[in-house]
């Protein structure tokens, strides 16, 4: 009986330890001040296609490149025909993000130009603002993006009209 009488006393002091020290907490709490941007979201349209010229492949073929000022040059066997009609054009596109906000420009790596089974490569592409703030900062309202490449041609390129299309991405830094 003397066991029985002390099990229950013990159990009797650790339910009183229990329910006195469940009702006793420390609770802390804090609040954070919380806040939100909302930007404008980026916008490009295209306004003028790239267009290399018109050009001679030779025996050896090389490279056209056209430069976000529109200036059309050769290398290699290429020659250009000096034909009235035939400018070459940087791709121009409108853009626009918010103000003082930096930017990125991303292409491809390559892409290709074709005529039926016939292909040439676009690549080595280059970018410049030619109206509002300069590359990579937008600086509020419409920009003139000005994009020139370099396109790759072959030894005896068949003759004809070569297309294709070259992605543009403009996205936040």
């Amino acid at each position: 009986m003397k066991t029985l009488a002390k099990v229950a006393v013990v159990a009797g002091c650790a339910a009183l330890a229990w329910t006195a020290g469940s009702g006793v907490s420390q609770a802390a709490t804090a609040q954070a001040n919380t806040s939100a941007t909302v930007v404008l979201p980026v916008t490009i349209s295209k306004a003028t296609d790239l267009n290399f010229g018109r050009f001679m492949s030779g025996a050896s073929g090389g490279t056209v490149v056209v430069s976000t000022g529109n200036a059309q040059s050769v290398t290699g066997g290429v020659t250009t025909t000096g034909v009235l009609g035939s400018t070459a054009a940087a791709a121009e596109f409108t853009i626009a993000g918010e103000a003082a906000s930096t930017y990125a420009v991303t292409f491809p790596a390559q892409t290709n130009l074709v005529n039926g089974g016939n292909s040439m490569t676009i690549g080595s592409f280059t970018t410049a603002i030619t109206s509002g703030g300069s590359l990579g900062t937008f600086a509020g309202g419409d920009e003139t993006l000005a994009v020139g490449a370099t396109l790759t041609v072959g030894a005896n390129q068949a003759s004809g009209t070569y297309s294709g299309t070259i992605d543009v991405a403009v996205n936040y830094n």
